[in-house]
């Protein structure tokens, strides 16, 4: 099976598994939520901005054609970046509330200057779209100041499955003599990785009814870097450049509660 049918199964399991979580005691402690927003606010460096000897690369004697990479953060690289969640929740007590739940953030594919070359040819890169799915557990203490209002403060801990990342570098109007062409179209930067998650979140709810409740939160989510991949950019002796991936935002968040 491959990683992508994979996981695709495992997506749809674990939000099969949260729907069944929440209707299979239908209790009032019980509810399921829909999340929907987006990061305004992401940091964490992507690449390092090293130099380097780049004359191998148009055929050109050794040490006339230098090549300066400029360090770029995810937030350059990336413009923007979406998520959706689905959650469970089991309120212990009016003031404690347990969370389980599933997320995919994603952001398109970023597409920019990353250097220079020769002092003043742009080297330019294209990445592939960044795509994750975490899931997570957490609690959530409610502070309930009336019948409607309820602000509170949650935390939560988790695990991401983050997808290949890709780059293509390119100098406009100057091929790169093959091998070096192809090897890098779509050349492997950071592989596909296992990370931890956590989270400190803050919002406040308001709730329609006894079974309804609209909820607007922010909050800051990071987690751990992301493997990189060195088969190419290991070539030009670029070992270090890769040598970063860890993200961290701030999600602004619609969330749509049921209670069951």
């Amino acid at each position: 099976m491959s990683l992508y049918n994979a996981r695709t199964h495992l997506r749809s399991a674990l939000v099969a598994a949260l729907f069944a979580l929440s209707t299979a005691s239908l209790s009032a402690e019980w509810s399921l939520g829909v999340k929907a927003g987006f990061a305004p606010i992401v940091s964490g460096d992507f690449h390092r901005g090293p130099s380097f000897d780049g004359s191998v690369l148009l055929g050109l004697p050794a040490g006339s054609l230098p090549v300066n990479v400029d360090a770029k953060s995810f937030s350059d690289v990336y413009d923007s970046f979406e998520e959706i969640a689905f959650e469970a929740s089991y309120a212990a007590s009016d003031k404690l509330t347990y969370t389980l739940g599933v997320s995919w953030l994603s952001s398109d594919d970023g597409n920019l200057r990353v250097g220079t070359v020769a002092g003043a040819l742009p080297l330019n890169a294209s990445f592939s779209s960044y795509e994750d799915t975490q899931v997570y557990a957490g609690v959530r203490y409610n502070f309930n100041v009336t019948e409607r209002w309820n602000p509170y403060v949650a935390g939560r801990l988790g695990y991401a499955w983050v997808d290949e990342i890709t780059a293509s570098f390119a100098v406009p109007g100057t091929p790169f003599n093959e091998p070096f062409r192809s090897a890098l179209t779509d050349a492997k930067f950071y592989d596909a990785s296992n990370v931890l998650t956590y989270g400190v979140l803050v919002g406040v709810e308001y709730k329609f009814n006894n079974r309804a409740s609209l909820a607007l939160e922010t909050g800051y989510i990071g987690q751990g870097g992301i493997d990189d991949d060195d088969s190419v950019v290991g070539l030009l002796g670029l070992n270090t450049l890769n040598d970063e991936g860890t993200l961290s935002y701030v999600p602004v968040r619609l969330s749509l509660n049921i209670r069951f």
